[in-house]
């Protein structure tokens, strides 16, 4: 698939990969459908460089940051594991052309954003990041180059005015992306101009709204309705990424006739070689089946972690003690209250059911009580494998039957 024909990968047509000698064609960096969703503690560095590397666009979690520095050289630390990281003489596509065309150099990843933490921390990290702070800078004959990444993406809470720090301060050709999870945020992402709508069912791992449609249902009426805003206003239709839930060729092939550009995948990434979660996490993933009866959503994580968390939020999770508790005492008694200390009252007869329980677990890395976040098609992974592999399967690359 070349990025003329698929809308997502056309945004990103002028980040190609460098070029070395006279005469040489620039080719895109991009030319994979899929990007890799933003993963605290599951998209590193290695994960990010492989996904990019293999035509992907990979998004570096940025997440609840406290420290801007750790943020900025964890950053730095996927360069070096770019395929084509050289110094280059700046005679690529990126660099000259017509008057009015791009000529930033962008790093090939993206960036993602917790709309809602942001707000909390201020905006001076994403501002170094537009800067190219996160670049580890480079010197040619004429000039020292930094250079942003491709995207920022922005997930839940109101990214409108960081969508304006990006238009004012960030390069031009920069991309910003937007996840929504319903049929009236993804029509007022349009009204803002928005370059990517990631639609979010609840299907997805991790973090969503408590209340989101199946995608089967969610895509193809958000393509109505922005497809009829563009006819009626003239408004520019953004580039659809379908997230939830989604782990296997046919599953991308659905989505893709509902009307989405490309898939986010979250869950598919975790057990792969290059993520940097534990290999007991790993395993414990490959092993679950049944994944919409295995998995469930859930607030209780974040009021045990105090993440401040808005209403209206929760997570998807591998069923664990924590959560069986919680379901027991809703059925049973109706007692559960999730707020403050009594959050920590949620654990087997086994176990006391303190703070220190909960320290001790995180410390331990104990998958019994800490979140596992994972979607429903977690089912459908059955072996460990390198990113790239996994991509060649997603897209039926891979000369197998999906």
């Amino acid at each position: 698939m070349t990025p003329a024909k698929n809308q997502f990968l056309a945004l990103f047509s002028h980040i190609t990969r460098r070029t070395h000698g006279v005469g040489k064609v620039p080719t895109p960096w991009f030319t994979k459908p899929i990007a890799s969703a933003p993963m605290n503690g599951w998209s590193g560095p290695k994960l990010v460089a492989a996904v990019a590397n293999h035509g992907g666009v990979p998004i570096y979690p940025i997440g609840y940051f406290t420290d801007p520095a750790a943020i900025l050289k964890d950053l730095q630390a996927v360069i070096p594991l770019l395929s084509d990281n050289g110094d280059t003489d700046q005679t690529d596509s990126n660099t000259k052309g017509d008057e009015g065309a791009i000529k930033t150099e962008f790093l090939p990843y993206a960036v993602g954003f917790v709309t809602f933490w942001l707000d909390r921390q201020g905006p001076d990290l994403l501002l170094k990041i537009l800067e190219g702070q996160g670049d580890i800078s480079t010197t040619t004959a004429t000039k020292r180059v930094s250079r942003p990444p491709a995207a920022v993406w922005f997930s839940f809470g109101d990214y409108r005015p960081y969508l304006k720090l990006v238009r004012q301060h960030g390069a031009a050709g920069t991309r910003v992306i937007v996840q929504v999870q319903t049929v009236q945020e993804a029509i007022d992402a349009q009204q803002d101009g928005v370059d990517v709508i990631v639609l979010q069912g609840t299907e997805s791992g991790g973090h969503g709204a408590q209340r989101v449609r199946p995608l089967l249902s969610f895509i193809p009426e958000v393509v109505d309705a922005l497809q009829e805003r563009h006819k009626s206003s003239g408004l520019k239709v953004p580039a659809i990424l379908a997230a939830g839930g989604i782990s296997i060729n046919s599953q991308y092939r659905a989505v893709q006739a509902l009307g989405a550009s490309g898939i986010v995948i979250g869950t598919g990434f975790m057990p792969t070689f290059e993520s940097p979660g534990p290999q007991h996490a790993k395993e414990r993933l490959l092993k679950t089946g049944d994944g919409g009866d295995t998995t469930v959503r859930t607030r209780i994580f974040d009021e045990l972690r105090d993440f401040g968390w808005p209403e209206g939020y929760d997570g998807r999770v591998v069923r664990n003690l924590v959560t069986d508790r919680e379901e027991e005492d809703l059925k049973t008694r109706g007692l559960f209250e999730p707020k403050g200390a009594n959050a920590f009252k949620v654990l087997r007869a086994d176990r006391t059911g303190t703070q220190e329980d909960w320290k001790k677990a995180v410390k331990d890395q104990d998958w019994d009580i800490i979140p596992l976040w994972s979607g429903t098609g977690v089912g459908l992974l059955k072996k460990q494998m390198p990113a790239a592999e996994y991509m060649d399967q997603l897209l039926g690359d891979d000369g197998k039957s999906h």
